[in-house]
């Protein structure tokens, strides 16, 4: 049963991280670039950038590209390299950069309100004296749940003056 759990709380994540992206309005697009050489003295010899989801529905596209140009520079090392970013704002959505930290902590907050209404719902029919407004539990972890949602919509809000930005420099 442990797996199974796991497993679908593994997906249950993906769809939290999933309407996360939707409410920032997130639109991922990924620049690929196919490049030879090493290090310093690369060459871009193609760059691509288009939508994620068409990037994944076509990948044989960049792998054919790729060994087109291995045949055509046989001496060197082809290689591609991707860079992931939401559209909108010009942010970077690698897994460390703010903005994936944003959608992970949105999809935490949903997870956790979750939880929370399971505690709730389970408390009320198998605790006769359970008081949602006076559990020690719940208030302090409420307090910290608003913290968390206070923390996220200054983040977001700096996400927005971002895109704001973005749109009066093009």
């Amino acid at each position: 049963m442990g797996k199974q759990e796991s497993l679908s709380d593994y997906f249950q994540f993906a769809k939290d991280l999933a309407k996360a992206e939707k409410e920032l309005k997130i639109e991922n697009w990924v620049q690929i670039s196919i490049c030879y050489g090493d290090g310093h003295q690369s060459v871009t010899l193609y760059t691509y950038d288009l939508p994620r989801e068409v990037y994944e529905r076509r990948m044989w596209v960049i792998r054919w590209k790729v060994a087109r140009l291995q045949c055509q520079h046989p001496r060197n090392d082809v290689y591609t390299s991707f860079y992931y970013y939401d559209k909108r704002s010009g942010e970077s959505l690698e897994v460390s950069s703010c903005l994936s930290k944003l959608v992970s902590a949105k999809a935490q907050i949903t997870k956790a309100e979750r939880r929370m209404n399971e505690y709730i719902e389970h408390n009320r029919q198998n605790n006769m004296f359970f008081d949602d407004n006076t559990d020690e539990e719940l208030v302090k972890f409420r307090e910290k749940l608003e913290r968390k949602k206070l923390e996220c919509a200054e983040c977001e809000k700096r996400l927005e003056q971002l895109v704001e930005k973005r749109k009066n420099h093009q």
